[in-house]
């Protein structure tokens, strides 16, 4: 269990407190029964009657003081035991009860009625800890989903670029319109199978993502530039174009790999699913304490549904279903969450076929 080791250690110094606390009723019962021996009984008496009342003194004046005295050192001793005893007994069911809080089951922590806002507190993180476990065993099983559609749509791509190959190579004299026609396939073929491994690296990479950052001073205008002027063989084939509008002097403390990834992996959304011969617009700006980018583009409508899991781990369009645009759903899962390792923020609207991405990532830091 969870807690174990640290209760059995705790049962151990109860032990020992209780052995002390046993041996000072027998040391201190010891010291008062001679001090009273010297004192005497006609002013033990005396002193009693003036603090208790004669009543009282009168009635255990047949029994020696030091007797008396002993008595009551005894009893007040016993009665803390047993009081310490009680509160013991509550504070390990305390400790008992915190292996409950990390299990799976429904059943709630039951403590005693003077723990009952540690009871609240402990059945919250035991509500939490569930769903947040539920949440892990549905992404466990959404990375299981999609790898095994990766491992399964690799085997086509590949058989089609191996077997094309293998005609062009057995038929040298192959007409030449023909051979135009299997290789433009083939080229075709290993495009997509370059993706699907690009998607399978995502996957394995998505674990790195929280690896140190390595923060230096980014010209965030001139990384955007340079990943736009990537992105032209695949603008080309969409015939899109992309119309930046960023303002001078966009610098961000950050890691660039990291920070040029959150781009890449937007723009590329933005490409994926635009309309085309539609333009992809980028506006960024500068406010005292943060950079805004914004990147649109003209597209079907997101619905609301889904438009608030786009930044799910392996979350994949229902309207795409397995297509070769629907990839693995963990590009914008890494922008989001290299994003919140840059204290930055990320969030997405779609309306009237128009999807805007905003993305703020903190100004460069000042040196004191």
């Amino acid at each position: 269990m969870l807690n174990n080791k640290f209760s059995k250690k705790y049962r151990k110094m109860l032990l020992l407190r209780h052995f002390i606390a046993a041996f000072m009723v027998f040391f201190v019962s010891l010291v008062i029964f001679l001090v009273i021996e010297n004192l005497g009984s006609n002013n033990f008496y005396i002193f009693l009657e003036k603090t208790a009342g004669y009543d009282f003194a009168y009635f255990i004046h047949d029994y020696e003081p030091s007797i008396i005295l002993f008595g009551f050192v005894i009893l007040e001793l016993t009665v803390w035991i047993i009081i310490e005893q009680c509160s013991s007994q509550k504070i390990l069911k305390v400790l008992d009860s915190l292996e409950y809080v990390v299990d799976n089951s429904v059943d709630n922590v039951e403590l005693p009625s003077e723990f009952s806002d540690l009871q609240n507190w402990l059945n919250l993180i035991k509500t939490q800890n569930r769903e947040q476990q539920h949440i892990l065993e549905i992404e466990a099983q959404k990375k299981s989903d999609t790898l095994t559609y990766l491992a399964h749509d690799i085997r086509t791509p590949l058989a089609s670029v191996v077997g094309y190959l293998s005609l062009l190579c057995e038929a040298p004299d192959m007409p030449a319109v023909q051979r135009e026609k299997y290789t433009k396939v083939a080229f075709r073929k290993a495009v997509q199978f370059e993706k699907l491994i690009d998607d399978f690296f995502d996957i394995t990479r998505y674990s790195l993502s929280d690896k140190a950052l390595v923060k230096r001073e980014i010209d965030l205008g001139f990384l955007i530039e340079q990943l736009t002027d990537e992105f032209y063989p695949l603008l080309k084939a969409k015939e899109l174009y992309i119309d930046l509008r960023l303002d001078e002097g966009l610098f961000i403390t950050g890691d660039a790999e990291k920070i040029g990834r959150v781009f890449n992996n937007v723009l590329k959304n933005a490409i994926n699913y635009s309309y085309p011969q539609s333009s992809i617009e980028v506006y960024a700006s500068q406010t005292l304490s943060y950079v805004s980018v914004s990147i649109k583009n003209y597209g079907k409508t997101i619905a609301a549904d889904e438009l608030q899991h786009i930044f799910d781990k392996f979350y994949r369009s229902k309207e795409y279903g397995q297509s070769e645009e629907n990839g693995t759903g963990l590009g914008l899962a890494i922008a989001k969450e290299i994003v919140r390792l840059h204290n930055g923020s990320i969030n997405a609207v779609s309306n009237d076929e128009i999807t805007v991405f905003e993305i703020k990532l903190p100004v460069v830091e000042k040196q004191q």
